[in-house]
C-alpha cells in the first residue's frame, strides 16, 4: 500500500465521524486536510510517513505521529481529541466577538416588522 491508499482508508472513517476532508494528492507529500463542517478554517493536515521498522504512521502538520496507519479508528479518535477543543474555542470566541447591531440597524429592523 502507498500513502494515498492509507489516506483513502482514513477519509471514509473521518467523513463517517462528521469531519470534512479534502484530499491534497496534487502536491507532495500527499495529504488530507481535515476540518469541522462549521469551521472550515480550523483543521489539521495528515500525511503518511514510515515509522520504526518501516510501519507507516499518520503524521500531523507539525510532524508529530498520530497513530499507525492500520489503526484507523484510533486515528479518527485522536484527531477528534486534538481538533474538538480548538473548534469549540473558536466557536465560543466568534460568538463573544460577534458585533452587536448598531442602533440604526435595530430601529430599521423594528420598523420592518410593523
Amino acid at each position: 500500500m502507498n500513502a494515498a491508499d492509507h489516506l483513502n482508508g482514513l477519509v471514509e472513517r473521518l467523513v463517517a465521524a462528521g469531519w470534512v476532508v479534502r484530499c491534497r494528492y496534487d502536491q507532495g507529500p500527499v495529504r488530507l486536510h481535515v476540518t469541522a463542517p462549521d469551521r472550515p478554517g480550523i483543521g489539521e493536515s495528515v500525511r503518511v510517513k514510515a515509522g520504526v521498522g518501516g510501519v507507516p504512521w499518520f503524521i500531523d502538520s507539525t510532524g508529530d505521529p498520530v497513530r499507525p496507519c492500520h489503526d484507523l479508528a484510533g486515528t479518527v479518535a485522536e484527531l477528534g481529541a486534538r481538533l474538538d477543543p480548538v473548534v469549540m474555542a473558536t466557536a465560543l470566541a466568534a460568538a463573544i466577538e460577534e458585533p452587536q447591531p448598531r442602533l440604526v440597524a435595530r430601529l430599521r429592523a423594528l420598523a420592518r416588522r410593523r
